[in-house]
């Protein structure tokens, strides 16, 4: 969006959306790399090279999508008399990741207690993590159900998120620890810069860092923290649950959606494939 910093709209071309988008660099990356170099600066550490890394397919289609609805939006206004038409690349799913028994067991021996959280839940781990942050945020109810009010959810619905007997013990155990935060840590630690943090303080939900190191002490690879949803949805699969609650459970907005976990039971089409036996008994029997 920077790129155009400056620009008269009427100037913004489809050719020139597409020439900005398909140069853009992974941010993360960027952002990862000079945390390392500062940290290496720091230390007296040689500084690495910083390699460029392009953004991914689906990144350029939520960026393509956002200013096409900007300049679809100027048409509406009468800023501009047409908008350029452009086009977003259909984003393929990739593999499902799902862990198996043994790996859950292995990362829940090795996960945080905020992290764990996310395991015991499974199905929303995003909402696991908001629910991870203050307690005002989080509404349990006498069926063991939190609540997330339409303002704190991404589809813009509120949904109700059924908790185990686990999740339910993890949020117990954390209260009278802190009266605003859900997870704290209670001793001091020290900075990257060398300065010292408070002995009472909030953990944090996004740490990649935490997340990557119990990753790497259980001996899982390519796993991220949004698989555990696939990891849920895969178990309820296996398990028999139909797909039409599965969308509802995990509060996808279309069925499709939840097709591509479909394979993970073929035994439900078993029923109509044997419907063809009759038929040919009765061709035999000609």
């Amino acid at each position: 969006m920077m790129h155009f910093h400056g620009w008269m709209l009427s100037d913004i071309t489809a050719a020139k959306i597409m020439e900005a988008v398909d140069g853009m660099e992974n941010r993360r990356h960027r952002l990862n790399w000079e945390m390392a170099r500062d940290r290496c600066i720091r230390l007296g550490k040689p500084v690495p090279e910083y390699t460029p890394k392009l953004a991914t397919k689906g990144t350029l289609t939520r960026h393509l999508a956002i200013l096409r609805a900007i300049m679809n939006m100027a048409v509406q206004w009468n800023w501009l008399d047409k908008a350029p038409k452009i086009t977003t690349p259909r984003v393929k799913n990739g593999r499902v990741r799902w862990l198996t028994e043994e790996e859950s067991k292995r990362l829940f021996s090795e996960i945080a207690p905020h992290f764990f959280l996310g395991l015991c839940l499974l199905s929303q781990p995003v909402y696991a993590a908001q629910m991870s942050r203050i307690w005002s945020g989080l509404r349990l109810t006498w069926k063991k159900i939190a609540w997330m009010h339409p303002d704190e959810t991404k589809a813009g619905n509120a949904i109700g998120i059924p908790l185990n007997e686990t999740a339910c013990q993890i949020l117990e155990k954390q209260r009278g620890k802190h009266k605003r935060w859900v997870f704290v840590h209670t001793s001091a630690a020290y900075r990257s810069d060398g300065t010292k943090t408070a002995a009472v303080r909030k953990m944090r939900t996004d740490s990649n860092k935490a997340w990557k190191g119990a990753l790497r002490r259980a001996g899982i690879e390519n796993f991220r923290f949004h698989d555990l949803r696939h990891t849920w949805a895969s178990w309820l699969v296996q398990s028999g649950v139909p797909l039409s609650a599965l969308q509802e459970m995990g509060g996808w907005e279309s069925i499709e959606m939840v097709q591509r976990y479909a394979h993970l039971a073929p035994s439900h089409l078993t029923q109509h494939a044997m419907q063809i036996v009759s038929f040919l008994g009765a061709m035999t029997q000609k």
